[in-house]
């Protein structure tokens, strides 16, 4: 018989990302660019960058939630300008343009909501800094409390999908120290090895086991969620391949990533998929919307992957979409070179414009 598998088991050390090997510091001058490139990244980039969040990070932590926020916007311009001669730039300010196209009077409007993006991109860095204060200081709002009691009563375990709106590291807070706790899941590390060991600090305050990538984490997430005793929380619009692959945003739907493991766990150990995702109110100020289970599983077989990924893109596709000034993730991703002429688009900008005749009809 096998041992029950509690997260008391697992040393919290590993939850941290992986660390890529150090480069030998002679690789500076190397001839290789390859490795030039590499070592140049880990011991001037990565470090230089290391040791201006880690100071930003300690400093701000013990500053007011709304000071925090405050400050995370005031730096955009300098961010931008930093980020100049990157190529992601560019790929924002067309991907933006392109979902939103339709929803503006005129460029000026458009150029205001593409800056509003970044300043909220800029709170939620910020914001990292006191996210684990949130929950407890009562800076986050719950709505559809009704749907989370009707998923409680199928005496089922909770699996949390959502999307990476707003400061996506308050919902982790909210569900593991108020709603559903202990809430467990997977996570997508960062470049950087020490953004990683800030954040994994920060998960350690909270007592939180949030697993990297790898077969050791699927595994252990599936041993966990069979015993009954945990929530998972699942971010379905992760990268893969360089890629976000939801929202589909008409594109074919995907047959691996999160959103497949979500289905897959929920079928392995009987869960029930809840949406929900985190808005923004204010600085540093949030509402956390719970939605209605995914239905449609089978008494037998559960969740059918395929049919899971298109109603949970059918939730989430549209809230994106209304929300895309928070989507941090548009910064990930690529959208075909010809995407513009294809029929989604042109569907998207028409229905954008009616959104716009209608806001303009109804102030």
């Amino acid at each position: 018989m096998n041992k029950p598998f509690k997260l008391e088991d697992i040393p919290f050390e590993e939850t941290l990302a992986e660390e890529p090997e150090v480069p030998p510091i002679r690789d500076i001058v190397a001839r290789d660019p390859a490795s030039r490139e590499t070592a140049h990244l880990h011991w001037f980039r990565h470090t230089k960058d290391g040791f201006l969040n880690t100071i930003f990070h300690v400093v701000l932590k013990h500053c007011p939630d709304w000071f925090v926020s405050e400050i995370g916007r005031a730096l955009v311009p300098l961010v931008r300008w930093s980020y100049r001669k990157k190529i992601f730039p560019s790929r924002i300010e067309r991907n933006f343009a392109i979902l939103t196209r339709g929803l503006w009077h005129d460029p000026a409007q458009e150029k205001r909501a593409l800056n509003r993006w970044w300043q909220n991109i800029g709170r939620t860095i910020s914001e990292f800094c006191i996210v684990n204060d949130l929950w407890k200081d009562a800076r986050i709002s719950v709505e559809g409390i009704e749907h989370l009691e009707a998923a409680r009563r199928t005496g089922r375990p909770l699996i949390f999908t959502s999307m990476h709106l707003g400061t996506w590291e308050a919902l982790f807070v909210a569900i593991h120290d108020g709603l559903a706790g202990p809430s467990i899941g997977p996570f997508q590390p960062e470049p950087n090895r020490f953004k990683n060991r800030i954040v994994h600090a920060i998960r350690r305050k909270r007592d939180q086991y949030l697993f990297p990538p790898g077969q050791r984490s699927a595994y252990r997430l599936h041993r966990l969620m069979k015993t009954g005793r945990y929530s998972m929380t699942i971010f379905i619009d992760e990268v893969r391949d360089k890629q976000v692959h939801l929202p589909l945003f008409g594109r074919k739907a995907p047959d691996r990533g999160n959103a497949v493991v979500a289905a897959k766990i929920a079928n392995a150990c009987d869960g029930v998929l809840v949406p929900t995702y985190l808005k923004r109110t204010g600085p540093a100020r949030f509402k956390l919307v719970i939605l209605p289970a995914i239905q449609g599983q089978d008494a037998t077989t559960g969740y059918d992957v395929g049919k899971t990924i298109k109603a949970l893109n059918d939730v989430f596709e549209p809230i994106v979409l209304g929300h895309i000034e928070e989507w941090y993730m548009l910064g990930e991703l690529r959208l075909p070179k010809n995407f513009e002429q294809g029929t989604f688009s042109k569907s998207l900008a028409e229905a954008n414009t009616q959104r716009r005749l209608n806001e303009a009809g109804n102030p």
